[in-house]
């Protein structure tokens, strides 16, 4: 039987839904609709008017036609961040249990403050056999929080929190790469970039799997706002001297260039487009710059092609400006490379306006379709959403449940007595329903020993983390603090003794005050000193070379146990 998803797609300036139906062939969009957002309801991919964003939403789906109120939304912006792990071959329990003592040394997040889940990429071989590459992901609750409650101002329910950048992929990956694996050699990662209005969203992935995400807390409303500035205009006159400005560029040749260069514009106009790109070349370097963290980490390798999405990057100007900056292809990325559109339902400008700008609402749509045995994804809903929908389904049941027993007692009085000789034979069944159902809650006091165990186990892995010292941390501080004339060549440490050793040259005896100096600003540090600085030759030039010791504080300690401790 065939089912729909809606995807929900919250950005900057507007707010999109994509209903995709699950059939027996390929997926089929039979609606889409966008309402526009008022500026600064959504800022850097967070809603901060709730009560706005709601209001949006109650309107999209009156204009749209939807009817379901579960959707499934993503999330991405600066504070929501993705790091890459492994972990030996586990299944999903044993994975979620080891994850949680390494979690605190991927996030730069507060555990407690932050949504977390993982989903496995791919299983590789190594020296040790084979391994799981897991991606860990988190956002803070907040940032999730006020995206639900913009949902719930709406009558809507969100059934999974995704992330933005695996709706990319889903949406935009073809299938053409089986092409180029079987004869031709040479690049197979793709870049999708989604130049949104408030946060541009960089995915590169090699045959669907993620190899870099990077979300940027810029877009199309900086160009808006550079108009605004530059001009001492309105926004919305800002947003329509844009659309011009973007398409008219002198740099761009072709038919009735001449023509048009000839044709001077107007003095606003001209303005507009100097305005215009120059607030677009310091959006396109970061885009490049990402692209560029991404090449640097993994060993040079290059991409095939950039796919670009969103509504800011509809100007021609723009996929032809990050071509010449990438040196690769850039294409428009077509949203509807993995569904059919219903012309009959969408109508050919809904049609026009989902290819566009609805690469995410498709693809966290397409999230519906049914995965392998024991494969997950990604859902940053907060747990205690899940368990209270759980609660309140169980309040309606048992609410429904009494309605219909007060329904048969009412009748009772009303039948004859055969009637009444029936019911209470049912009336007996529903006894030992009862009664069975009442074992069965006295077998569930085994939870309390179940659960002295656990709580044995956990005093057991506090025990071990205590005294733990926080290294990684540690070295970050260091690093920090550092004076720029100062390089360490050598550092050991030990957490049972507390004692710290460092070996470093400068290139002079002040290199060493400023060491000393610096290092006083560490917490975790006390009791620094120089047993040692002495001049030594190198490579033509004097250096100074010297040795330090300090001593570990309590704020070198992990707070691994205590936190772990606070899950009691």
């Amino acid at each position: 039987m065939a089912r729909t998803v809606i995807g929900l797609d919250v950005g900057t300036a507007a707010v999109r839904a994509a209903e995709v139906r699950f059939g027996r062939g390929r997926p089929v969009l039979v609606r889409f609709a966008q309402v526009a957002l008022d500026p600064g309801a959504v800022v850097a991919g967070e809603v901060v008017d709730a009560a706005a964003v709601g209001a949006a939403l109650k309107r999209l789906w009156r204009d749209g036609g939807f009817k379901g109120k579960a959707v499934v939304t993503g999330v991405s912006g600066p504070r929501v961040v993705a790091r890459t792990t492994e972990s030996p071959v586990l299944n999903d329990s044993d994975l979620r249990s080891s994850l949680e003592y390494q979690i605190q040394e991927l996030i730069p997040i507060p555990v407690d403050e932050a949504v977390i889940d993982h989903q496995v990429l791919e299983t590789v071989t190594g020296p040790d056999g084979e391994r799981l590459r897991v991606l860990v992901v988190a956002a803070h609750r907040d940032l999730v929080r006020s995206l639900l409650a913009a949902l719930d101002a709406a009558g809507l329910s969100a059934a999974r929190v995704d992330l933005i950048p695996f709706a990319l992929i889903r949406a935009l990956h073809e299938s053409d790469f089986a092409e180029l694996e079987e004869g031709a050699t040479g690049a197979t990662a793709e870049a999708l970039v989604d130049f949104g209005a408030g946060v541009t969203n960089v995915v590169v992935h090699e045959h669907g799997i993620p190899r870099f995400l990077r979300s940027l807390a810029t877009g199309g409303v900086e160009l808006t706002e550079a108009l605004v500035a530059d001009l001492s205009i309105d926004f919305d006159e800002a947003e329509a001297l844009k659309r011009e400005a973007s398409v008219e560029d002198t740099d761009r040749a072709g038919p009735g260039a001449e023509a048009a260069a000839m044709a001077a514009p107007a003095p606003d106009a001209e303005q507009a487009r100097l305005v215009f790109r120059a607030a677009l070349a310091p959006v396109l370097e970061e885009i490049r710059g990402s692209l560029d963290f991404w090449e640097s980490q993994s060993g040079g390798e290059q991409l095939r092609r950039v796919l670009l999405t969103g509504g800011a990057a509809r100007p021609a100007i723009v996929a032809e400006r990050l071509e010449r900056l990438l040196g690769v292809p850039v294409e428009r990325g077509d949203s509807f490379a993995r569904v059919d559109p219903e012309p009959a339902k969408l109508g050919g400008d809904a049609t026009d306006r989902a290819r566009e700008v609805g690469a995410v609402a498709v693809g966290l749509a397409l999230s519906g379709e049914a995965l392998a045995a024991g494969a997950r994804r990604i859902n940053l809903l907060p747990g205690e959403i899940a368990i209270r929908r759980r609660e309140r389904r169980q309040v309606y049941a048992a609410a429904a449940a009494v309605a219909v027993f007060a329904g048969l007692l009412m009748g009772l009085y009303s039948l004859r007595n055969s009637q009444v000789r029936d019911a209470e034979r049912d009336a007996t069944a529903a006894e030992a329903r009862t009664t069975q159902l009442q074992a069965e809650v006295a077998q569930l006091q085994d939870v309390e020993a179940l659960e002295s165990d656990i709580s044995r186990r956990r005093q057991t892995v506090i025990s071990v983390l205590e005294g733990d010292i926080a290294w990684v941390r540690l070295i970050q501080e260091i690093a920090t603090v550092i004076p720029d004339d100062v390089w360490l060549t050598a550092f050991s440490g030990s957490r049972d003794s507390g004692q710290l050793t460092f070996a470093g040259m400068g290139f002079d005896q002040t290199s060493t005050a400023h060491w000393i100096i610096r290092m006083s600003d560490v917490e975790s540090l006390r009791g620094l000193w120089v047993p040692s600085s002495q001049r030594t030759g190198s490579g033509g030039q004097d250096l100074v070379s010297f040795s330090s010791n300090a001593e570990l504080t309590e704020a070198a300690r992990s707070n691994r146990a205590s936190r772990y401790g606070g899950q009691q």
